[in-house]
């Protein structure tokens, strides 16, 4: 037993020793952590990191946005027959009229006066000529007399109706299913007929007027692609049905109206996509379009003093060049009137630190953001 015992004792001696000495030698031969270097020594030795956008040739489309007023297209305007005195009204701006709907109406004293004169006129002829043709068939009046009462008979007749028709015209009515959109009658004032008493307007035809800078008036022609934003958030198609020639004398701004249809009522998501007279909506009109330009990511150009410069990568070396630009759309893209060439390759993300002459390091695109206009996961730059 006492040899076992020692026998442990030794066993655990050298494992001990052992385990210190492995814990020695790993200290003695640790590794001697390198420097840190600065992000200005890697630069310095790599070069500015940026990524790099392959110029290329693409369609091209700038939308102007403006906001119009939605008024209905199918006016109709509603005058009197004759010049009389408004007696009453049915009728309010605002109002949803039916086809044949009175409206308003106008004094009918004096034409009701002459339909009972001929009313009573047309009385006594009917009784003449029915005695004058008893009186031939008895002998005692010629054929000429009846013909003579009988002429004068339907002379009278005549009269009565046309009477009759006038008196109808005293009621101002609707000519279409349909919004009162103006209201110039008045109760007591008298009715010009030269002047409409009413503009009905058909609440399924709308157009929208547009207030344009005199800026953009030779860029906005007659037929020209528009859109409007529907009340659901939904973009729909339009066009420039005509654009006034003269300016506003007040405000100097030009009438532009664009030729829209109510489409819908409600969505499939049961918003309302219906256009309402009056409401304000938010429209675009195309004023560029092409099917290939050089286009460029926004960020890449820089415009300094009035000088707009872009940054060439040629090899590991950026190069200022001066460009002319043109608009910048809503996906981000500025459009390169000249100063590049497809195939070009120029700075992207960085470019704001850029200077001629200055060493770049091209980063993988892959690890970078996408660029405007293009569906995530697709590679932008090159």
């Amino acid at each position: 037993m006492k040899r076992r015992s020692n026998a442990a004792k030794i066993v655990i001696v050298i494992l001990l020793t052992g385990a210190f000495g492995l814990m020695g030698w790993r200290m003695v031969n640790r590794p001697t952590p390198s420097e840190a270097v600065s992000i200005s020594t890697i630069r310095e030795r790599n070069g500015m990191p940026v990524t790099s956008w392959s110029v290329a040739r693409s369609p091209w489309e700038y939308w102007l946005p403006l906001y119009g007023t939605v008024r209905t297209s199918g006016l109709s305007e509603v005058y009197a027959s004759q010049a009389e005195y408004v007696t009453s009204l049915s009728a309010e701006v605002g109002d949803t009229v039916t086809k044949g709907q009175v409206l308003a109406t106008l004094d009918s004293r004096r034409a009701a006066e002459k339909v009972q004169a001929a009313q009573a006129r047309y009385k006594e002829l009917s009784l003449r000529y029915s005695r004058t043709q008893e009186l031939q068939k008895a002998g005692g009046s010629s054929k000429q007399e009846v013909e003579s009462v009988f002429s004068q008979y339907k002379e009278a007749a005549a009269s009565l109706q046309q009477l009759q028709t006038e008196l109808t015209r005293h009621k101002v009515v609707s000519p279409i299913d349909g919004v009162v959109m103006q209201r110039d009658a008045e109760i007591g004032l008298l009715a010009n007929a030269g002047k409409p008493l009413f503009v009905i307007g058909d609440p399924k035809r709308f157009e929208i007027a547009i207030d344009l800078s005199p800026r953009y008036i030779f860029m906005v022609k007659n037929g020209e692609k528009a859109r409007y934003l529907t009340p659901s958030g939904e973009w729909k198609t339009a066009a420039v049905k005509r654009v006034d020639p003269m300016a506003n004398a007040i405000t100097g701004l030009y009438n532009v109206v664009l030729d829209v249809e109510n489409q819908s009522v409600n969505d499939p998501r049961g918003e309302s996509t219906q256009l309402h007279v009056g409401a304000s909506v938010e429209t675009q009109i195309r004023i560029e379009h092409s099917d290939s330009v050089v286009v460029v990511p926004y960020e890449s150009v820089r415009e300094v003093g009035g000088v707009t410069k872009v940054y060439v990568c040629s090899g590991d070396v950026a190069l200022e060049r001066v460009v002319q630009k043109g608009r910048t759309n809503d996906q981000g893209q500025t459009r390169i009137m000249t100063g590049l060439a497809q195939g070009e390759n120029i700075v992207f993300k960085g470019a704001d630190r850029m200077y001629d002459g200055a060493r770049i390091w091209i980063q993988d695109p892959r690890t970078q953001e996408t660029n405007p206009g293009q569906e995530p996961g697709e590679i932008s730059g090159s």
